[in-house]
């Protein structure tokens, strides 16, 4: 009767640390390469760039905001963005899927958020914003574009 239960447990302890490391790591290579390709034109501050991982249609909800659609609207969004102190990000796919011509990718974000100073673009001030995306791809010819983009903060609205 040892056995049987010595067994059981061990199976068990098995299917939980199964559903653990799948509910931790359940992503797609593609997408978590395009992820990391986006993090360095981001932090790079290249607004073009980021706006290249779009399709042309796109569309991005960011929060506190109205919808903004298009790639060209899309590229103002960012250069704003890096204009007024958004310096860095970091994504943390949680989990991603391709099905067919359409994908989407789940995760989480660190923002960085901060005053620069010309011309080290370093500065004092700055704060880290914690956050979760969750961006859906289509199929576009041979690459994968964005097509909804949405994230959201961690923090409270402001007021």
């Amino acid at each position: 009767m040892r056995g049987v239960r010595t067994m059981f447990g061990v199976s068990l302890l098995m299917l939980f640390a199964f559903v653990y490391v799948d509910a931790q790591g359940n992503t797609n290579p593609v997408l978590n390469k395009l992820a990391a390709d986006f993090m360095i034109a981001f932090n790079a501050r290249d607004a073009t760039k980021v706006a290249s991982f779009y399709a042309e249609d796109a569309v991005l909800m960011p929060p506190n905001a109205t919808l903004i659609k298009g790639r060209a609207a899309i590229e103002a969004f960012f250069k704003s963005e890096f204009s007024i102190g958004v310096t860095g990000l970091k994504l943390t796919p949680i989990e991603s899927v391709i099905s067919g011509s359409i994908a989407f990718e789940a995760g989480t974000s660190v923002v960085t958020i901060g005053r620069r100073t010309a011309p080290t673009l370093t500065g004092a001030g700055t704060t880290t914003d914690n956050g979760k995306y969750l961006t859906t791809f289509k199929r576009v010819g041979n690459e994968w574009k964005i097509a909804y983009d949405i994230f959201n903060s961690d923090q409270p609205k402001p007021k």
